[in-house]
């Protein structure tokens, strides 16, 4: 079960950037891990582009929405605290949380961000899924 993380759902839930990579995840896997931390995130994300006026309301609205319909299996940040704590030096502890869920569960860590696809490859027994 690949681990998705907030930059490539943020894609998803908007239909741009990663999303068709993201569907083809979904189609390939059915099911998606995350740690719970994503949802916070994603609704971080929403709320700076509503206040920057970069996105109209409605359709801000519309993927909160379907956010929850999302196929992804969340995980509690907390069990993931000492291993995101190890990993400080390296990442933000956002970051290490998707890094720590990816290692638990032995899977890939599906992600946008190239600094963070480095960093599982080289702090980390995680495989990278670099997404565009």
């Amino acid at each position: 079960m690949t681990v998705l993380d907030t930059s490539a759902l943020i894609d998803y839930l908007l239909g741009g950037g990663a999303a068709d990579q993201v569907q083809r995840l979904f189609d390939d896997e059915g099911e998606l891990a995350a740690p719970d931390l994503i949802v916070f995130e994603t609704l971080a994300v929403f709320r700076r582009e509503a206040l920057r006026g970069t996105l109209p309301e409605q359709r801000l609205a519309g993927a909160i929405a379907d956010l929850g319909d999302v196929p992804i299996e969340l995980f509690p940040s907390l069990s993931l605290r000492e291993r995101a704590w190890q990993l400080r030096h390296n990442l933000t502890i956002a970051d290490a949380l998707f890094l720590a869920l990816a290692e638990s569960l032995q899977e890939s860590l599906a992600t946008k961000d190239a600094a963070l696809a480095a960093a599982a490859e080289q702090h980390a027994s995680v495989r990278a899924l670099r997404l565009s």
